[in-house]
């Protein structure tokens, strides 16, 4: 089985194109790998989605796409590698100029750019580290600190005046926009154009090498044409004479949301004939700002001779392949094909249904707001152990009526809504897993029903379906019971007390004496103080998951007691299933890693076998019904 890291670094190289040595070391510095190719700032999606359109087209053959060998990218720069210097020129034209005796600005008004080292180096003048494009070349003979006084030159023998060679420092002051007065209207530029739809061009940009990994690559062409909606994306895919054109490895990896861009394909859009197959795909649903274009792949034969390039696929590590597709490495598309070994199978050879469990949390505890989270590290270490695993959370925020009015803008107008296309499974991966596993995520948004008719969905896929919601009077609650088959808490805690502290006065002076407690006594009292809006009187719960701290000093119980105490527990129909080891500090908003992120070897090990207990405990409940509780069901 490759190692999570291996896996990782190679799903990200094969996209981009960078050395597998310098991925590795670059993928260690990710605090998360739930997306392996960051996205950019607003400034640097700007500019990547300009140069795409400049780029999109290019004159001159090569082995790559779009003449693109290697791609670098970070949040606010983007290292782009052409396989010739011929390849960069078509990107200087982005660059703003004017024609002498005129006001008019061609190109992108406030580009800046210049040479460092054997690279140029573009961003906007006003905001230089806010985004950056450096251009390179494979070959070290090519002069490309040379190619932009060129291409000046080229301009100024054209009566034509570069705006671009101004140093931010020398710019004067911006002027501030002060109301009440009325501003003249500017003319609509390139950036306008661009604005409402920069995500989608950029994502595609940086995962650049995916499209000669698939069968037959000869060719690649980008345009880009406004719509009421923003703005959309044709590629033009064109492969050898005999490779056919329909490729189902092309929907998967741009629908794969960990190292692809995550779309979502139409299945009523996709058409398919002898001269050409054509698929479209747009973002999910909650992605709005960015988004706001379609991308429209079509696949064509290549009408004129192309140099030789291997027209047999490579594998994407990301889809799950470990060798090439024509020697039987082919993806596995369902979750349920994959992981049926980890079930029972009954009479007919059919596996079993997966099983459904409730993880809550005590109410206003770190572990209430923190429990989408510690249900991703918990559902992580299952799939690394083997099974599939479906986080569901459950927020009125993710109802797309919900977002439109949060997205209103009253003071301006209206802009149409793109297209949305409805995914066949609406779940999303979460994590690469290495060998058998597999994790995945979905916010449901609607009643109890609908709920619970995903639950239901889900048991035929996963093995385990882990549903999270805060117990509180705003979502599911509790409530859920009938669609689950069992329960678990997870609760942060230090230890059991063995003694408690009272004071009591004495001549005049309050005196501090402690009192020993019993274990049940000690069991009792952590109950009601840890326990909070826990419905432990309806609802029967499987066990408790316990988050360990690090204990005040000179409170650390003895094994002893923590023992007696977790009998006294499971007497009250709450047994300790696990102690989780203690998690890592990391900064405020940052999310808590799992196994499957950029941990070290030991806490991946004992994070998976302190895990283990859980579901081979929550495997033995036996679902039973509960009343409910809600007066109006």
């Amino acid at each position: 089985m490759m190692l999570i890291e291996e896996q990782v670094a190679a799903a990200r190289q094969q996209l981009t194109g960078e050395s597998l040595r310098a991925v590795r070391l670059r993928v260690k510095e990710m605090r998360s790998w739930r997306s392996l190719i960051p996205s950019g700032t607003d400034t640097q999606l700007l500019l990547e989605s300009v140069l795409l359109q400049h780029i999109g087209n290019p004159q001159r053959s090569s082995r790559f796409p779009l003449g693109i060998a290697e791609v670098v990218p970070t949040s606010s720069r983007l290292d782009i590698r052409f396989e010739h210097s011929d390849l960069v020129r078509p990107a200087l034209e982005m660059l703003p100029y004017r024609e002498r005796g005129q006001r008019t600005i061609h190109g992108t008004p406030g580009l800046w750019a210049r040479t460092v080292g054997r690279s140029i180096e573009i961003a906007f003048a006003r905001h230089p580290a806010a985004g950056v494009i450096a251009l390179t070349t494979l070959d070290r003979a090519d002069h490309i600190e040379g190619l932009l006084s060129t291409y000046e030159a080229s301009l100024s023998a054209q009566r034509r005046v570069p705006l671009w060679t101004a140093a931010p420092g020398a710019l004067p002051p911006e002027k501030l926009r002060t109301g009440g007065r009325r501003r003249k209207p500017q003319p609509r530029t390139i950036i306008d154009d661009h604005r409402p739809a920069v995500a989608l061009p950029s994502a595609v940009l940086r995962r650049i090498r995916l499209w000669d990994r698939l069968s037959g690559h000869a060719g690649l062409k980008v345009s880009a044409t406004s719509a009421d909606h923003g703005l959309d994306w044709h590629i033009v895919r064109e492969v050898h004479q005999g490779v056919s054109l329909h490729d189902d490895r092309l929907a998967a990896i741009l629908s794969d949301p960990v190292a692809g861009p995550g779309l979502v394909t139409d299945g009523e859009g996709h058409h398919c004939d002898g001269d050409r197959c054509v698929m479209e795909f747009t973002a999910p649903a909650d992605r709005t700002s960015g988004w706001r274009g379609l991308l429209r792949v079509e696949t064509v034969t290549a009408s004129t001779p192309v140099p030789p390039v291997p027209q047999r696929p490579r594998h994407f590590t990301a889809l799950d392949e470990t060798a090439f597709p024509s020697h039987g490495g082919l993806p596995h598309t369902s979750p349920a094909e994959r992981h049926c070994p980890q079930r029972t199978r009954s009479d007919d050879n059919k596996p079993t249904e997966g099983r459904s469990t409730q993880l809550l949390a005590p109410r206003l505890s770190r572990s209430q707001w923190e429990l989408t989270g510690m249900a991703m590290k918990i559902g992580a270490a299952w799939a690394l152990d083997g099974c599939a695993v479906l986080v569901v959370t459950h927020s009125f925020d993710a109802d797309r009526e919900v977002r439109r009015l949060y997205e209103h803008d009253v003071f301006g107008w209206s802009i149409p809504d793109r297209p949305t296309f409805v995914p066949s499974l609406p779940w999303r991966r979460g994590r690469l897993v290495p060998g058998g596993g597999a994790l995945f995520t979905h916010t449901v948004c609607g009643s109890r029903a609908d709920v619970g008719a995903l639950l239901q969905q889900a048991r035929a896929h996963f093995d385990w379906t882990i549903f999270v919601d805060c117990n509180d009077n705003l979502g599911m609650g509790p409530y859920i019971e009938r669609s689950v088959d069992s329960h678990f808490i997870v609760v942060d805690s230090s230890g059991y007390p063995e003694s408690f502290v009272t004071a009591q006065a004495r001549n005049g002076v309050a005196e501090h004496h402690e009192v020993a407690v019993t274990p049940a006594a000690s069991a009792m009292a952590w109950r009601q103080q840890h326990l909070t809006g826990i419905p432990l009187d309806r609802v029967p719960m499987s066990g408790l998951v316990l988050r360990q701290s690090s204990p005040s000093a000179g409170s650390t119980p003895s094994p002893n007691f923590t023992a007696q105490v977790d009998a006294e527990l499971a007497r009250f129909g709450i047994p300790v299933l696990t102690r989780l080891p203690e998690a890592p500090h990391v900064a405020l908003g940052d999310p808590s890693p799992t196994v499957l992120d950029a941990v070290d070897d030991a806490s991946r090990a004992a994070y998976v076998k302190a895990c283990t207990p859980i579901h081979l405990a929550l495997r033995a409940v036996e679902p039973c019904l509960i009343p409910s509780a809600d007066p109006w069901s």
